[in-house]
């Protein structure tokens, strides 16, 4: 049944999956199929020094109006791509290649606990000798197999439903190191729209899972911030020696007439543990083509009217140039004449 168990969790539901990174509060949101909800979906453990061994709760509720049997199982994950979501290894992992891992330090009073229609309780979670874990983080996550209660009299070859997971993350109290470091990315040198919507894709180097903290700010030619915003709010978690990419959107009011020029992008980011932020300055220069395209049709026009009749005026020019002078000192002249008579 085990080996049952570990092929199926690998397809959990995918709010139980992908939620795992969106938060990381201690008691993060339930999670729920069609049969069960666990609550919390998420917890954050911090060793202190000495300690050889941790508790904690997670309360499980009946959704159907069957009594089900709930299997209890635990399971090493990893990141299965940049987004946030993780993917539960498969029957030839080893565990004890895994400098992360949890799964062999979790247990339970029961393998098993038994639920009546719409009940609710709370399972015990033991962490066993965590003075013995390697230095950094670890990771697991405790998985529930809602099945149809085993009663006397029925069968029991009985049918397992879609499991749902409470994740674990645990932190050594010594040997933790966090690191984190922004993958390029470029907004170009030249634009025709200004860089609303950014990608940005943080690497973890330390041995431990962190929460990178951002602010991005854009500002126009003037140095006057049009936009900024907070790069990963839900307090996303990054793997040791994992990527993840961020999208973040600049919330500033769309001005069809915006200035063209030189524009800066102010990138200020660290982990959650480090207390200075490292940044990242992208220049680049915008040109608004609603404001250029007239602008430039404008000089268009006038050097099509210069080609074609640039002889034509530059003569004419350059005969009242000539012939106005002489006609202001001939009016001077007459009017002395005038005066002198009178």
């Amino acid at each position: 049944m085990m080996h049952h168990v570990r092929l199926l969790v690998v397809s959990l539901l995918g709010v139980c999956v992908f939620f795992v990174f969106s938060h990381t509060n201690a008691f993060a949101a339930a999670v729920s199929a069609n049969t069960i909800r666990v609550s919390p979906a998420l917890t954050n453990l911090q060793l202190d020094p000495g300690e050889t061994h941790k508790t904690l709760s997670i309360d499980v509720t009946n959704l159907t109006g069957k009594t089900l049997l709930i299997q209890l199982d635990a399971l090493d994950f990893g990141a299965l791509n940049e987004t946030g979501a993780v993917s539960f290894y498969g029957s030839k992992y080893k565990p004890s290649t895994n400098p992360h891992s949890l799964e062999g330090a979790i247990s339970f009073p029961d393998a098993a606990i038994v639920l009546t229609p719409h009940q609710t309780k709370r399972v015990t979670v033991d962490i066993n000798n965590v003075n013995k874990l390697a230095p950094g983080g670890h990771y697991g996550a405790v998985i529930f197999s809602p099945a149809d209660s085993i009663l006397p009299g029925t069968r029991t070859n009985v049918s397992i439903r879609s499991s749902v997971a409470s994740l674990v993350f645990l932190a050594t109290a010594g040997g933790g190191t966090h690191a984190i470091r922004l993958l390029p990315f470029t907004v170009g040198s030249l634009r025709f729209s200004l860089p609303v919507t950014n990608y940005l894709t943080f690497r973890n180097q330390g041995n431990t899972q962190t929460t990178p903290r951002a602010q991005l700010t854009l500002y126009d030619p003037g140095g006057h911030i049009i936009g900024t915003t907070v790069v990963n709010p839900g307090s996303g978690l990054i793997l040791p020696g994992t990527s993840r990419l961020f999208e973040t959107t600049l919330p500033f009011r769309h001005n069809l007439y915006a200035q063209s020029g030189m524009y800066r992008l102010k990138l200020q980011y660290k982990d959650a543990n480090a207390s200075t932020f490292t940044v990242v300055n992208k220049r680049f220069l915008y040109l608004n083509l609603r404001v250029v395209i007239p602008a430039a049709a404008v000089l268009v026009a006038i050097l099509v009217v210069l080609i074609k009749y640039g002889k034509t005026l530059l003569r004419k020019i350059l005969h009242f140039i000539i012939r106005y002078p002489r006609r202001l000192r001939m009016g001077t002249g007459h009017h002395s004449d005038h005066s002198n008579k009178a």
